[in-house]
């Protein structure tokens, strides 16, 4: 398809995927009126800018490389390899271009968001010209300086997820971003401070799978909402994925475009290695392994179907998600890093004009822009100065002026040295690989020879045990080696974990000396630290070219050592290793600590949910057992070793499971290794409130689980959500002297003999966490916290309505009971709307010169002076309050306080949300027992009915 002008269409508008704090950012005051500093005929008397006089640097200077230093192609030589020019930024020049101004008084003085102008219309250029040339929508994307694509996904992150807590959000209101199983961390690390959920996505040796077990599509369509909201971004390395090495292919790029177009997904593109793509791996691994695919593949012109990019090589290159992207769903993030070089921090940001906008906003609050000298340096390097000469050529332009000025790069040159890298990188990627695929087998020949008259055959009768396997990367930097570890004849001694970590050790000690990248410091979730652990990570790029090969003979050699160990006797520990050079290395998280030692992925990652969810401690690993069992990797590499020959260590756990709000209540469950295909099992309470409380808890909790547990199906969740609510209506497990504030007068513990009886309200005791640092008399006025009774939940159209109702004796009581509420309750104080209501009657009575207020009660002594008091508050929800009261006034309620909590959804329910108040305040003051029944006693002190706090 040939994307015309006419057939564009403006991007969709998306902002509903910005954060509200994203949305509220409003321009520069100050930056706006840069644009009249600017103009060389006016005087600057507004802004603080320094005078560039003052500036310490006369000229910056460097010596820089022609463009061919490097060949286009492996195993050539480059066209000029010692070349070098001379490069100078000059303090000032006469240019009053500022599109083409690059001078050391402009470079460093204050500017705007959007960088040195002469590099930001560069960028902007290669980026809509050149780089992604047939982008689908109208007018194209836009284009952002940053300091770096680390620098680019903070500012993504901030302008597109909402920070969740656990203590203060619902688990609702958690947002998620997906991301390949095998990631590179630092960009994850990015995300979670903030809360938002990750959710992994399957890889093959092209990287993230649209569709089948574990792919996008499965992970999408069978979301688990009890972690969180379905995941509304992506973050995806594309082009030599980091640390697997694949390169997605234009036709799964398709199938995952149009899963984000189904849900609603943003996708985050971090390509740093977008020109790194190596087209000969895939013919040269086929060649070595016998494979058909054995010839090299003709260069594809992936620009075919629409405008060029004016260079062979970039049209020859595998496009972004750009070329797809008619919704405007694509941010991507480029980098000078792996171009020029990771200390310059220079980078860049294209995406639809709107987002950009925004992160334009962004970028003038934080780092404004990037670093002067870095910007001015590359731009001389690519664009040189670009001042007429009086013959008419540019004193940049690629041929020299009579005065032999120094030469840039151009676009030409710029492209030239991008397509010299690829090639670079290429030859020492093949250096590795072919070492790696010659010496991936051990050749055993402790079993000897059968002997022949034909001394080939005799030959022939050799084993070959395979230590590791790879696929050979298709871009980047590195190879993502995968360890047979299964073969190893110490594998049912050690275990595989230990024999990993070992061998990770065994090739940092001589004469080996490799340090290779462990699996598991790519893994997001607990359950991919596990699959991680067999594989290292090896990069091609950091050690010299021309020792590529030795190294890795090394490498393979410490491989074939540690396959012939009798015993792991003598291997260092890390901190021998380091023999001091070890700086503080930050330790792991409890989510990954609990992953490293639970070998079942489905339980590592309902842990991680629950800890997101619950406070740190609800959930301890209290032992851990190995067992032997089968298992398969998502990422396979084409293993020799059948699923059926391959073992790996599983784990039994055995975890702590402290009851939330309970806080001596807790259990011990162990769960198989087959966890959810059979069940978790309780082995007893680990703690009771009270003597005689632990059969009773073990009963109700082995209900519980029977009927939250489903074949096949993670329960933990479920088990402890349903847990809490009924403990808490036994009055099991809680803080026996606030949750039975009458138990001197009832001594029994055994709650089975207390409440439930259908005669009276639940007294429910007081988060003790929360308040302890209260004082009740001083702040509230109050000798004991509220004993609050809960009415049904009552859900219509996403709105959320609790009722809440409590015995008051004076107004003044009322008033601190809401205070309280609000005081303790975060979630309370952070609804729509708390509506009130209240109806009091105060007898005064002299007593000893002061009075006191007393309630009356219905059929009390009415003698005395009687003060009645009603009210309400609608607390927003017009009339609202005033009908509650009338509910209670036709009800008949006396000495109550009830309030209903509003939490809104985001749908307007007209005049139906005051028969929902009502009907919650209804239900508050019949569970409580406050209503008065025809022919009783009328002293207002019904039997006890079931609620929660």
């Amino acid at each position: 398809m040939v994307y015309s002008t006419l057939q564009k269409s403006p991007p969709l508008d998306l902002s509903h995927h910005l954060s509200l704090v994203t949305k509220r950012r409003e321009p520069s005051l100050v930056k706006s009126l840069y644009k009249y500093m600017l103009r060389p005929d006016i005087e600057n008397l507004a802004g603080g800018l320094p005078n560039a006089s003052y500036f310490p640097y006369d000229t910056l200077e460097a010596t820089v490389v022609h463009p061919q230093r490097f060949p286009v192609s492996p195993s050539t030589t480059g066209d000029d390899v010692r070349s070098t020019e001379r490069m100078v930024v000059p303090r000032e020049t006469p240019n009053t271009s500022l599109a083409r101004k690059i001078d050391v008084a402009t470079a460093l003085q204050y500017g705007t968001a959007e960088g040195l102008p002469a590099l930001a219309t560069f960028v902007r250029e290669f980026a809509r010209e050149h780089l992604h040339p047939n982008v689908p929508y109208a007018g194209g994307p836009a284009t952002l300086l940053t300091t770096g694509a680390t620098d680019g996904l903070s500012k993504a992150v901030e302008a597109f997820t909402t920070a969740w807590d656990p203590r203060r959000d619902y688990i609702n209101q958690r947002e998620g971003v997906l991301c390949e199983e095998f990631v590179f961390m630092n960009a994850i690390q990015t995300f979670q401070p903030r809360g938002v959920n990750v959710a992994t996505v399957a890889v093959d040796t092209q990287g993230m799978l649209a569709h089948g077990k574990g792919g996008l599509a499965d992970v999408l369509e069978n979301w688990d909402f009890k972690k969180g909201r379905r995941p509304h971004l992506m973050y995806t390395i594309t082009i030599g994925q980091n640390p697997t090495g694949g390169t997605l292919s234009v036709e799964r790029r398709k199938e995952i475009y149009s899963l984000c177009q189904q849900y609603d997904i943003l996708i985050i593109e971090d390509d740093p290695y977008w020109n790194l793509q190596y087209p000969s791996a895939a013919a040269t691994e086929a060649q070595y392994r016998g494979s058909p695919l054995a010839v090299h593949p003709k260069p594809r012109n992936y620009n075919a179907h629409g405008r060029s990019s004016g260079y062979a090589f970039l049209d020859s290159l595998i496009p972004s998600y750009l070329s797809l992207d008619t919704d405007g769903r694509v941010v991507r993030l480029d980098t000078f890093s792996k171009t020029i070089a990771p200390g310059c921090r220079l980078g860049w940001i294209t995406a639809p004009p709107a987002f950009i906008e925004r992160l334009t906003r962004i970028t003038e609050t934080s780092t404004q822009q990037p670093s002067g000298f870095v910007q001015a340096m590359v731009a001389e390097l690519i664009l040189g100065q670009q001042v007429d000469s009086p013959d008419g050529v540019a004193a940049g332009s690629n041929s020299k002026n009579s005065k032999g000025e120094q030469r840039a790069w151009q676009m030409d040159g710029w492209v030239r040295w991008l397509e010299g890298l690829r090639a670079s990188y290429e030859q020492r990627m093949r250096d590795m690989c072919t070492v790696l695929e010659e010496g991936k087998y051990l050749v055993d020949t402790s079993s000897g020879c059968a002997h022949s008259e034909d001394e080939e055959a005799t030959w022939e009768v050799l084993d070959k045990v395979q230590m590791f396997d790879f696929a050979w990367p298709t871009g980047g930097m590195f190879v993502w080696l995968k360890v047979s570890i299964e073969t190893h004849p110490l594998l049912q001694t050690y275990g595989a974990e230990r024999l990993i970590k070992a061998l990770w050790l065994h090739l940092m000690e001589e004469p080996f000396l490799c340090l290779v990248g462990p699996g598991s410091l790519f893994a997001p979730t607990p359950a991919a630290v596990i699959r991680s652990q067999q594989y290292f990570r090896l990069c091609f790029a950091a050690m010299p070219a021309d020792e590529i090969s030795d190294i890795t003979r090394r490498l393979v050699e410490g491989f074939r050592t540690f396959w012939k160990r009798k015993n792991l006797d003598g291997i260092k520990d890390e901190e021998t290793m380091l023999q001091g050079h070890r700086s503080d290395l930050p330790s792991p998280t409890v989510a990954i600590k609990a992953a490293m030692s639970i070998s079942n992925p489905d339980l590592a990652d309902e842990l991680e949910a629950i800890n997101a969810i619950y406070d740190p401690d609800t959930i301890t690993i209290s032992s851990t057992g190995t067992s032997t069992s089968s298992t398969t990797t998502t990422l396979d590499l084409g293993n020799t070793t059948t699923p059926e020959e391959a073992t790996t260590t599983t784990s039994t756990t055995t975890l702590k499971l402290q009851i939330p709000n309970h806080p001596h209540l807790s259990f011990l469950l162990s769960f198989p290794a087959t966890y959810p295909d059979t069940p978790p099992r309780i082995l007893g309470t680990a703690s009771t409130a009270a003597r005689g409380e632990g059969k009773l808890a073990v009963d109700v909790l082995a209900d519980i689980l029977s009927r939250s547990y489903t074949p096949g199906s993670v329960c933990l969740f479920d088990l402890i959500s349903e847990a809490e609510t009924t403990f808490t209506e036994l009055g099991v497990g809680g803080d026996t002297v606030h949750n039975n504030p009458n138990s001197n007068s009832n001594p029994n513990p055994n709650p089975s003999t207390n409440s439930n009886n259908g005669t009276g309200p639940t007294e429910i005791a007081p988060n003790t966490a929360d308040t302890s640092a209260l004082h009740l008399h001083e702040t509230f006025g109050l000798t004991a916290p509220p004993e609050w009774v809960l009415s049904d939940v009552i859900t219509e159209k996403k709105s959320v309505f609790v009722g809440r109702a409590a015995r008051v004796t004076s107004l003044e009581q009322a008033k601190g009971f809401l205070d309280y509420l609000l005081a303790v309750e975060k979630k309370v104080a952070g609804a729509t709307h708390n509506i009130s209501a209240w109806r009091i009657r105060e007898r005064k009575v002299a007593l000893t010169g002061n009075k006191a207020a007393t309630a009356l009660g219905a059929g009390a002594d009415a003698a005395g002076d009687v003060s009645i008091v009603q009210d309400c508050d609608d607390d927003g929800e017009t009339a609202a309050g005033g009908r509650l009261l009338h509910l209670m006034q036709l009800m008949d309620v006396w000495d109550v306080v009830v309030v209903v909590t509003r939490w809104y959804g985001g749908v307007l329910l007209g005049p139906d949300r005051f028969r929902i108040i009502n009907a919650a305040g209804r239900d508050a003051l019949v569970k409580g027992g406050f209503v008065r029944e025809s022919g009783g006693s009328g002293d207002g002190k019904g039997g006890k009915k079931k609620g929660k706090k």
